[in-house]
């Protein structure tokens, strides 16, 4: 019953979220507390109505480079937590029914199994796995908790520094912006790359 009554809760949040979300971005620009950005960002990185990327981008314009990483950081390891704390235990097998609607996973697994460190990092570059399905996955398959905040905290830096950049100097240095996005997505396109080369491999 209680399974229940959190999903239920869930889903009213996401319900809220989504219908004042323009409220909530506009929210997250005028007030500068950092302690209230940032759980302001771990609650939109938990009910993702809004793209998180436009998120982190809007308080690089707001606040800059380095306190929207920071904030847009903080936030989504809070929420990443959460969600990776409720897959290992209450909605367990919700969480399994969930992660079947992403073949791309199952192949994934091995990697997990042999690498812990180093697949959830790389999963959070990979451009094709949801990160939402990475908490969940990570949570489900049991990954130990020091293990998987310090290989999500790595992996999520990259993308976070550049829609930060990207938020806060994309008009004032459009070369240099250009620059750090094509960085980006060459990065993405080799974790893309290994992680298709690494699929074809055989299981051992």
């Amino acid at each position: 019953m209680k399974k229940w009554l959190l999903a239920a809760l869930y889903a009213a949040v996401l319900v809220i979220a989504l219908i004042y979300r323009s409220d909530i971005v506009n929210y997250m620009q005028k007030h500068g507390s950092f302690p209230v950005l940032v759980c302001l960002s771990a609650l939109v990185a938990l009910f993702p109505v809004i793209p998180y990327k436009l998120v982190i981008a809007a308080l690089g314009f707001s606040f800059g480079t380095f306190w929207a990483a920071a904030v847009s950081w903080l936030g989504t390891m809070i929420a990443g937590s959460v969600i990776y704390a409720l897959s290992r235990t209450v909605l367990r097998e919700q969480a399994r029914t969930y992660l079947n609607k992403f073949g791309m996973l199952q192949s994934f697994t091995a990697w997990v199994e042999a690498h812990p460190f180093m697949s959830v990092a790389a999963g959070r570059l990979i451009p094709v796995l949801p990160q939402m399905a990475v908490n969940v996955f990570a949570g489900v398959a049991s990954i130990p908790f020091w293990t998987y905040t310090a290989a999500s905290g790595l992996g999520k830096l990259p993308g976070i520094l550049v829609y930060a950049f990207l938020g806060g100097n994309g008009t004032k240095h459009p070369l240099g912006s250009v620059l750090v996005f094509a960085g980006y997505v060459l990065l993405l396109g080799l974790m893309l790359h290994l992680y298709r080369k690494r699929k074809k491999l055989p299981s051992a």
